[in-house]
């Protein structure tokens, strides 16, 4: 995916394809959704989804692809042998290769499943017979390798952030950021900026925030941006720790899933990062966030009121914009607001994605991913997964979307 500006969506558009299906039908989502509210609140993976995942056991092992996302890539792992330890002869083989990857092994039918934090426009999605299909909710952190600093959560807005990555600001005792950080002894240092070198999602989530918070910046929004020449750049979050430890002074953006490896280096600290109020009026410490779970949620919730059904191609970036996408009428304006329901969103959180294809070269393979699916679906989203990777779980109406968008699926037993 490039640095493309999506635009509106359509069920005609989401939901695809051939609708042949093996079982029961899917309904219209309430009975899905109800099911999934029962399940998490409490009775646990024992209670059965209304029938919405029951495996048929194959007779010969079944091997599972999936390629794409390394923020998202953590909770894959987690995942597949869980289900294997349901379901024995399916195996889920899990590679950590960039969102850009995931979207291109997708369309090409390389893999699977591609799992990528940037959604497909519904152009790109419907010409490449594939749906978007959100599994978690997840966040991204602004991370810095500041030595006498990195137990300090730095206040640092998408305004400001957007200059360091665009070379307007330079130096960590600029008036900016000293004026967002009051009583901060901020060193008369240069930044070195860090960026992604591979195609990523995570780019894709963090040039959304740019975008939407400063209207000088200079580059669009994309899973690939061209980055100033000097700037070091490494691939995958995975990558992205190992680049910032090293690096003294240094800034990078990695997704919440390898928050506790960048900790673990005890050189890495990560900013609360302001909202949109604070893109206006820098100064306010009350509009700087940390990522704490409820305040992901505030955000997330914020943004899904923006979601137009069947669509889940949606930005929650800043909380969402209206109409739930990023478009050149957004620039530099920032998504909605902070309201009294939700004062503290964070402004970073994206829905985490799997392509799969509506039309498959094999619908009886096809069966056995859609059932893996079903299967994340219904009890993947738990927090017994969720939690170690500081994932949240989908809403109840996201989860009876994807079901409806999985029925869509050309797939036979």
């Amino acid at each position: 995916m490039s640095t493309q500006k999506p635009t509106g969506t359509t069920a005609t558009d989401v939901l695809s394809g051939p609708t042949r299906r093996r079982g029961r039908t899917i309904g219209a989502g309430v009975a899905v959704a109800i099911a999934v509210v029962l399940l998490l609140v409490g009775l646990g993976a024992g209670y059965a989804l209304n029938g919405y995942w029951n495996p048929s056991k194959s007779a010969s092992t079944v091997t599972i692809t999936e390629a794409g996302s390394t923020l998202l890539g953590p909770l894959f792992q987690l995942w597949g042998p869980n289900y294997t330890a349901v379901n024995p002869n399916v195996r889920v083989t899990v590679a950590l290769t960039g969102s850009g990857n995931g979207i291109s092994e997708a369309e090409s039918g390389g893999v699977d499943l591609g799992a990528t934090d940037a959604y497909l426009t519904p152009q790109n999605a419907s010409a490449n017979h594939l749906i978007n299909v959100p599994l978690a909710i997840s966040a991204q952190l602004v991370m810095y390798n500041l030595p006498g600093l990195n137990g300090v959560h730095l206040n640092l807005n998408g305004t400001i952030i957007a200059k360091i990555y665009a070379g307007v600001i330079t130096n960590w005792n600029d008036p900016a950021i000293a004026a967002a950080n009051p009583g901060v002894a901020l060193p008369n240092h240069a930044i070195v900026p860090i960026h992604r070198a591979d195609g990523s999602g995570d780019t894709f989530m963090f040039t959304s925030l740019c975008y939407l918070s400063w209207s000088g910046w200079p580059y669009s929004f994309g899973t690939s941006v061209q980055w100033l020449g000097s700037s070091p750049s490494y691939n995958g979050n995975g990558g992205m720790v190992t680049g910032l430890s090293g690096t003294q002074y240094g800034i990078a953006y990695i997704g919440i899933s390898f928050l506790n490896e960048a900790i673990a280096t005890g050189n890495i600290g990560y900013a609360a990062v302001g909202d949109q109020a604070a893109n206006l009026n820098g100064t306010n410490p009350q509009n700087y966030i940390l990522p704490t779970p409820q305040n992901i949620s505030a955000d997330a919730s914020l943004g899904l009121q923006n979601l137009q059904p069947p669509s889940v191609a949606i930005s929650l970036i800043l909380g969402g914009v209206p109409g739930a996408i990023v478009t050149s009428a957004n620039h530099g304006t920032g998504g909605t607001m902070p309201t009294t329901q939700y004062p503290h969103p964070y402004p970073i959180v994206n829905l985490e994605y799997t392509l799969i294809k509506t039309a498959p070269g094999s619908p009886s393979h096809q069966f056995y991913v859609v059932q893996l699916l079903q299967w994340i679906l219904s009890y993947g989203n738990l927090p017994a997964y969720l939690n170690a990777v500081h994932f949240l779980p989908l809403t109840p109406a996201i989860i009876g979307y994807d079901m409806e968008a999985l029925a869509t699926v050309s797939v036979s037993a």
